[in-house]
């Protein structure tokens, strides 16, 4: 029975030894294999990266129109703010909210007895002052015949002269008076200074008003204007005659215009450049309307080369590159940004070769040099006719 036990474990012993001998020659034989081909294990090893047509673009030649985008309002060129001159209480007002009103039109009368009472008071002293006056001047003539007779002195004939220049100098202070009062009561019936329509209005009848208070606010709807801001950076882009484009809130028409003006001063809270501008096609505007849209710069500003999506490119700001498909294998591609364009988000650059496909997911370092399949026939059919 040991005998035979022991014949068993030899067997078993035996038969392992083979089995190891097999596995080290095949170990041997896939060493030697990955040895004389390196590069076909290395991409056995590698997992091919599968795309859909949507995460690749083919690259586009040409040149982009320079745009920079802003944001901004409908604003009317011509508005006010009608204020009181004097203190008094409204006593009739004539204008509504929305009301088109013309220049001059009377919009609040307020009361007018003091006002009227203190110009009867000038134009009474006034006539004082001239009468008195015409006395002196009377007086004047009389003593210089009596002096030149030797009926009075010479001094008591200037006297009489210096009296009568002191009364015509008071003739002016007396009219001044009138002509202050004389405003005051005018300032009383408050009337439009320009065309245009009520906005707001903050009086009611019977109400106390002081001097300076804000009575009415006035816009005219027949000129209007767009006011923007926009970066410092972008700021030698602006210049008077410059032309624009913009689109209403909720609109995509796009409406051309010409600026205006150009604020010399940043904002400095946003840092931002205030300009205006004037629709120069017929447009719905609205005062108030929220508005965006893109400087245009002239065709001989532009750059030529390849466009590809502002979004392709990863760190742009500092060493740009771009991802592209080029032989059906990924590879990272450093490119030169030689112009960007944030209102369409496109960008021109150059280093890349006009057949690759640019992908628009950002991969890991690593991913280089990686089998790609992209899964769409048309897209495979394209890239194999331009190689």
């Amino acid at each position: 029975m040991d005998i035979q036990k022991q014949k068993h474990l030899r067997f078993s012993l035996i038969l392992c030894t083979l089995l190891g001998l097999t596995a080290c020659q095949k170990e041997a034989i896939e060493t030697a294999d990955q040895n004389a081909n390196p590069q076909n294990v290395q991409q056995n090893n590698q997992q091919a990266i599968e795309l859909i047509a949507e995460d690749v673009v083919q690259i586009q030649t040409g040149s982009l129109v320079d745009k920079s985008p802003f944001t901004g309002t409908i604003q009317a060129v011509s508005q006010t703010s009608v204020q009181s001159q004097v203190s008094a209480t409204a006593m009739q007002v004539t204008a509504e909210i929305g009301q088109f009103i013309s220049k001059g039109q009377v919009l609040v009368r307020l009361n007018n007895q003091d006002n009227n009472a203190r110009l009867a008071q000038a134009n009474a002293n006034l006539a004082a002052t001239k009468a008195q006056a015409e006395l002196n001047r009377s007086l004047v003539e009389r003593k210089r015949r009596l002096w030149q007779q030797g009926f009075i002195s010479k001094l008591e004939y200037e006297q009489s002269q210096v009296e009568y220049l002191a009364q015509a100098e008071q003739i002016k202070a007396e009219q001044a008076n009138v002509n202050i009062a004389k405003k005051a009561a005018q300032d009383t019936v408050i009337r439009s200074p320009i065309n245009g329509v009520i906005t707001n209005r903050q009086v009611e009848q019977g109400q106390t008003i002081s001097v300076g208070q804000t009575l009415f606010e006035i816009v005219d709807p027949s000129s209007l204007e767009l006011k923007a801001s926009l970066a410092v950076s972008e700021a030698y882009k602006l210049f008077v005659g410059q032309n624009i484009e913009f689109r209403l809130q909720g609109d995509t028409t796009l409406y051309p215009a010409k600026v205006t003006r150009v604020s010399p001063v940043a904002d400095q809270a946003s840092r931002n450049i205030t300009f205006f501008a004037r629709p120069t096609a017929q447009a719905p505007l609205h005062i108030g309307a929220f508005v965006e849209g893109s400087i245009i710069r002239s065709s001989n500003q532009q750059a030529s080369g390849q466009i590809i999506p502002l979004n392709a490119i990863r760190h742009i700001d500092t060493a740009p590159f771009v991802w592209v498909i080029r032989d059906n294998k990924l590879l990272k591609v450093k490119v030169d940004v030689m112009q960007k364009q944030s209102a369409d988000q496109l960008a021109i650059v150059s280093g890349l070769q006009n057949n690759d496909m640019v992908s628009l997911i950002d991969f890991k370092h690593d991913d280089q040099n990686k089998a790609v399949i992209i899964q769409n026939d048309e897209i495979q059919n394209n890239v194999a006719q331009a190689n």
